[in-house]
Parts: C-alpha cells; sequence; structure tokens
C-alpha cells in the first residue's frame, strides 16, 4: 500500500504556516500604526516651533535683506533666536528627547532658492544669501506655500549623506500684509521613532507568538485525540473488512467521540454487515445465472437440433440442393425454418417467425414445428394444414402468441410449388437465367390470431435451375448504427450478387451483407434464411439442359441430343446434320448473345413419331439470325466474306427452322423429320 503524509504532521505544519502568517500580518500592522501616531504627535509639535517662529519673525525684513544684501542687528537677534530654538526638545519618545535638528528661512525664487537665515547648531551654518537649486518637487510645494495655497507642509524623507530619517515641517513667513514672503522650515531626525517601532513589533510578536505556540499545541493535542487517532482506528478497521467478510466475523470499532466521526464509524460497520449480506446474495444470484445459463446453453442446442442443420440434407437426392441457416437474437430465438420430404416426389419447405423472442417464443416455435409437420406428413396441402395447426393453437393459446408461417410443397418431378403464407414476408424467386424478384402472392392471417381462419393455396412453376429464397423479417429489419433498415431492396441486390452460387454461398453472402451493413449495432432480430435450387431429375430421361454458355459446353450440348437421337429412327446423315446445326446455334450464343459476360444456354429436344424438335433458348441480346441474308455460294470463299455460312447450312440440313423472342428470351427451334 502506498504510503501518505500523515494527518497530525500535515495539521501541524499547517498550524505554523497560519501563525506565521497572522505574526508577520499583526507586526506589519502594530508597526505601521504606531509610527503613523508617533510621527502624527511630533508632526503636530515641530509645527507648533515653527509657527511661533513665524510669528516672532518680522516679514517685512526680509525683503529688505533680499535687496540690499546686507545684515543688519535684527538679523543678529533673529539668528540667534533660531539657534536657540534648534536646540528645543520637541517631544519625547521612551524616554528619548527629539529635537529641532536644523531650523531655517528662505525665499523661493523662479530658478532657485535663496538662504536667508539657517540655524544648525551641529554643522556651519549656510552662507547669507547663498542659493541653491531645487529638488525634485520641492519648487512646486514652495510655490504653494508662498502664494498661500497651503498653510504647512511636512515631508519625510531618508538623509542621502548620513542615512538619518528626517521629518520636515515648513509654514509660509508673512509679511505685513499677510503676503507670502519666504519659508520657515525645520528639520527633525526621527530615527528614535524607528528604534521604538522595531521594539514595540518585537515585543508584540513575541506575545503573540507565545499565545499562538499555546493554542497550537492546545489545537495539535486535541486533533490528535479527537481526528487523528479515530481515523487511524476506522483505517485499520477497514484494512481487515475483507479478512473479517472471509471469516464472516463481525467487523467491531470502538470509537467514543460523539461527532461525525463516531457516526461515520457506526456507518462502516453497517456497511460492513450489509456487504456480507450482500456477498452471500450475490454469491447465490451467481450461481443461479451459472445454472440458467448452462440450461440457456442447452436450450440453445436443443433448438439448434430441432432444426435441420447437416448439410447437404439429401446426399442421395441430385434433383434439388437446399441450404439454411438461423442466427437468434438472443440465446434461443423464435424464428424456425424446416423442409422434409413427404414422400419420393414432394418435399415440403417451411419459415416461420414467432411473435417475442427468448424461452416463451422458443417454446412456441417447438410446438408450431411439430404441428406443422404433422399436418403436412398427413397428405394436407399447405393451405388445409395452416388451417389445421391454426385451429389447434388457437384451441388453446392464453397467452395469445401467433406465428407467421410460409408453408409450401413441392412437386420434385413437375417443378410445381404450391404454397400457402400465414402473415410471412414474400418469397423471392429466381428462373433460369434471370434475376431474383419479388413474388407478390397472397397472405393469409397470422396462425394462432384467430380460430376459424380459411387459407388459400398458389402455384409457382419453377424451372429446371429456378431458386427460392425465403426469410424472416430480421433480414429486411436489420438496424446500422445510424437506425437504417437494411430494407427488402438491398436484400435482392445482395442476392443477385451472387445468384448462379450454390445456396450454401448465397446464404453466407446475404449474412455477410448484413453484418457489414449493420456494424456494431447489437442485433435487433433473429436472423433466419433458406435458400432452395431445383435442379429437377437426372433419370436419362430428361428433354432439357441447361448450361453456362461457354464455347467449353457446346460438345456437352451435342452430346446431350445425341442421347436423345440414339433411340430414335435418324440416319447416320441425319444425325451428324444435327450435331452440325446445333453445334452452330450453341456456338453463335456463347460467342455472342452475351457480349462477354456470364449467362445461360438451355436445350430442348421434343420427339414424336416422325420428327425431332430441338430448341435453344437464351436470355442473351435480341437476334434473329434468320433475318441474315443467306451468302452466294456460287463465289469463291475469298468473294463471299466471313459470317452468314453457318446459319445457311443449319437452314439448308435441317427440314425447318424457326425464331421468336418472348419473355426477354432469344427461341431458335429447329425440326428435323425422320
Amino acid at each position: 500500500m502506498k504510503k501518505r503524509g500523515k494527518i497530525a504532521q500535515r495539521t501541524l505544519v499547517a498550524i505554523l504556516l497560519v501563525i506565521f502568517v497572522l505574526i508577520a500580518s499583526l507586526s506589519v500592522t502594530v508597526g505601521l500604526q504606531v509610527k503613523n501616531a508617533l510621527l502624527k504627535s511630533i508632526n503636530h509639535s515641530a509645527l507648533s516651533y515653527v509657527r511661533g517662529a513665524a510669528e516672532y519673525i518680522d516679514g517685512d525684513t526680509v525683503k529688505n535683506y533680499c535687496t540690499t544684501g546686507s545684515k543688519d542687528e535684527y538679523y543678529n537677534e533673529i539668528e540667534n533666536y533660531l539657534n536657540s530654538t534648534a536646540n528645543s526638545t520637541i517631544d519625547s519618545v521612551d524616554n528619548k528627547n527629539i529635537s529641532i535638528k536644523y531650523l531655517y528661512v528662505f525665499v523661493p525664487n523662479e530658478d532657485n532658492y535663496t538662504y536667508i537665515w539657517d540655524a544648525e547648531p551641529e554643522q556651519e551654518p549656510e552662507e547669507f544669501l547663498s542659493q541653491y537649486s531645487y529638488s525634485e518637487g520641492a519648487k512646486e510645494q514652495a510655490f504653494k506655500l508662498i502664494e498661500r495655497e497651503i498653510t504647512e507642509d511636512s515631508q519625510y524623507y531618508v538623509d542621502s549623506e548620513d542615512g538619518q530619517h528626517i521629518l520636515t515641517v515648513s509654514v509660509p513667513l508673512c509679511d505685513s500684509n499677510d503676503k507670502g514672503v519666504a519659508i520657515i522650515a525645520a528639520d527633525i531626525s526621527v530615527d528614535i521613532i524607528n528604534d521604538t517601532v522595531n521594539n514595540t513589533v518585537f515585543s508584540v510578536i513575541g506575545i503573540i507568538a507565545a499565545l499562538m505556540l499555546v493554542i497550537m499545541f492546545v489545537y495539535y493535542y486535541t486533533t490528535r485525540k479527537k481526528i487523528v487517532q479515530p481515523i487511524i482506528e476506522l483505517q485499520k478497521a477497514t484494512e481487515n473488512i475483507v479478512e473479517n467478510i472471509e471469516n464472516d466475523s463481525d467487523l467491531k470499532i470502538d470509537i467514543t467521540t460523539n461527532d461525525e466521526i463516531e457516526l461515520l464509524a457506526d456507518s462502516i460497520v453497517e456497511m460492513d454487515s450489509k456487504l456480507r449480506d450482500y456477498i452471500k446474495q450475490n454469491a447465490a444470484i451467481t450461481a443461479e445465472k451459472e445454472r440458467i445459463g448452462a440450461e440457456l446453453e442447452l436450450a440453445t442446442r436443443i433448438q439448434a437440433d430441432m432444426l435441420p442443420n447437416i448439410f447437404p440434407a439429401f446426399p442421395e437426392r441430385k434433383d434439388f440442393d437446399i441450404f439454411a441457416s438461423m442466427t437468434p437474437a438472443k440465446e434461443v430465438g423464435g424464428d424456425f425454418y424446416d423442409f422434409f420430404l413427404v414422400d419420393d416426389t414432394h418435399l415440403a419447405i417451411v419459415m416461420a417467425d414467432v411473435s417475442g423472442k427468448g424461452v416463451p417464443a422458443a417454446l412456441f416455435m417447438m410446438m408450431s414445428k411439430i404441428l406443422i409437420q404433422e399436418a403436412a406428413m398427413s397428405g394436407k396441402s399447405p393451405a388445409e394444414a395452416l388451417e389445421s395447426v391454426n385451429n389447434q393453437i388457437c384451441a388453446n393459446n392464453r397467452e395469445e402468441m401467433f406465428v407467421t408461417v410460409w408453408l409450401g410443397i413441392l412437386d420434385l418431378e413437375s417443378g410445381i410449388l404450391t404454397a400457402a403464407n400465414a402473415g410471412h414476408e414474400k418469397p423471392i424467386i429466381k428462373q433460369p437465367n434471370c434475376d431474383f424478384e419479388f413474388f407478390t402472392d397472397r397472405h393469409g392471417f397470422v396462425i394462432g390470431g384467430m380460430s376459424g381462419i380459411k387459407y388459400k393455396n398458389y402455384e409457382i412453376a419453377l424451372e429446371k435451375g429456378a431458386k427460392l429464397f425465403i426469410y424472416t423479417d430480421g433480414v429486411a429489419e436489420a438496424t446500422s448504427e445510424a437506425d437504417e433498415l437494411f430494407g427488402i431492396e438491398r436484400t435482392v441486390e445482395a442476392l443477385n450478387l451472387v445468384k448462379d452460387k450454390t445456396p450454401e454461398i448465397i446464404l453466407e453472402s446475404v449474412k455477410k451483407s448484413v453484418d457489414e451493413f449493420v456494424g456494431n449495432a447489437p442485433q435487433f432480430d433473429d436472423l433466419t434464411m433458406l435458400c432452395f435450387e431445383y435442379v429437377g431429375a437426372d433419370n436419362g430421361n430428361s428433354n432439357e439442359l441447361t448450361l453456362d454458355a461457354t464455347l467449353e459446353n457446346v460438345s456437352k450440348a451435342v452430346d446431350f441430343v445425341n442421347e436423345k437421337m440414339d433411340k430414335l429412327p435418324l440416319s447416320t446423315k441425319d444425325k451428324h446434320q444435327i450435331d452440325i446445326s446445333v453445334d452452330e446455334i450453341v456456338s453463335n450464343v456463347a460467342r455472342y448473345a452475351y457480349e462477354g459476360n456470364d449467362g445461360k444456354v438451355t436445350v430442348k429436344t421434343v420427339s414424336d413419331k416422325s420428327s425431332l424438335t430441338i430448341t435453344v433458348i437464351d436470355s442473351g441480346i435480341p437476334y434473329n439470325p434468320l433475318k441474315k441474308e443467306d451468302p452466294d455460294v456460287t463465289l469463291s470463299a475469298d468473294e463471299r466474306g466471313i459470317g452468314g455460312y453457318g446459319i445457311f447450312i443449319v437452314k439448308k440440313v435441317m427440314d425447318d427452322v424457326s425464331y421468336e423472342y418472348k419473355d426477354g428470351k432469344n427461341i431458335l427451334t429447329m425440326k428435323k423429320i425422320f
């Protein structure tokens, strides 16, 4: 533990600082007050002497001295008077006399001042009518006195020659007309005042220091006993709180101060008791949370096991591919998907979303899934199955929960998908060589909302290579950090980015697009998706083949047609002509139909007792090759140029060739009669 300075030491230092500041402040204050009082007393006495001298001296004589420049008997009389006055004691401080040091009379002029009398017992007096320059500010004060703007002046300064502290007092000397003609001034040494002030200040400091030291020690002792020691006891007690909790023993603090510290001690004891109770409760809650967590983890695994989760789901079936995923918003969710074979030729597909989240939704989900599967396996149509499940749930639904369901049953031989929708999201369909698009189906009411609801079937003819995407609202309603929805449009865009990929890759890509859009925002709802691809039966009897429109697949198209011709009464020449025609048409699609982009080509064969009809279909740019003018075969190859010869041969060797552009597709039909 990091040690800190003790409170007692800090308190002592603080007290000493306070005492120092108080002593300094009081010393300065007392010293200034004593000094001002003494200076005021001496100033008053000195002015009395100077005024007396000004009354005694005849001012008219000063004018004569300045005019004649010579002394007389009256001048000597006044000089003796001033010399005797200069030795006079004007006041006493601490039994020490204060005398006038220097008494003089002078006449101020514009450029200098002229001495008339000078009484200075300790030094030689200034010569009669000697002149001196003014010190800074002296001229202004002198003329104020002569002109009677002021009647007295007092100045305090330190003599630059001997360093004595001097008080100078001045009054005007007037003539018989009461007009100022000269100034009489006196200098008094006040060094005694400084000594007196210092002695007084030191006495005050001593008294205050002694008093403060007594107060300091009393306060320090009281602080240590009443504050520091109790706080030390509290500190030791708090250090033992953890040990007491581990030993489950009560905390004891013996403090009796009858103040807030005692209240604090009582609070710490109470806190210790409540803390031990809280720790016990928290341990119980933690154990309960761990138990619940373990059960939720088990529920998550059970829910995951309830849904088809092993892929490929039907490895022995080559006529379709299916993949699904569910990412719950909580440990367990309310979304579910399902798919199962009703019989060898019918596949049921389910996508559902239960109201609410968490364990209640998961329980309701499992019940709904079982009921839907039982109804579909019993041979009911999707609409009949949803009606049956709805009535069963509504019969005992006190919690008033509901579930939206899309149920479809696909005839794997014909590609006819029969479906019914109970308030669920619209399916998204992709036919061969097309983009994913919404299929606007007819919605019924949600399952569990009201008994007796009727649902309607609708059909979708899935061509070989078609894909079906079904999902819950957690996909479209995935919310970004900017509170923006992912939306249906982005869902379709994400699907079309990988429209020709396998169902597994399609779902992984859509999930990645949703995650990138959402960013760090929390998952708002369960995210459940299913993708199904209808491949169709491949038992050797199929009359249709869809391939990527590439030159590498031209031979596969020719081989497919050859397989169909083996059972027909065609001559070797007829078969050779058909091979040439199929090769020419499929090669043209691979080279030109998609302008370098990916695309599909479909080859269909239909035969009867007298003929074989071959149809080549693509979704490339609209183009009718039959409109191209036939080449002139009478010309040499160089003269004819390049192009047009292949379709010319097709028209010559086949008995009938036709073209149409329908539903965005080029459809070329060739017929060979046996």
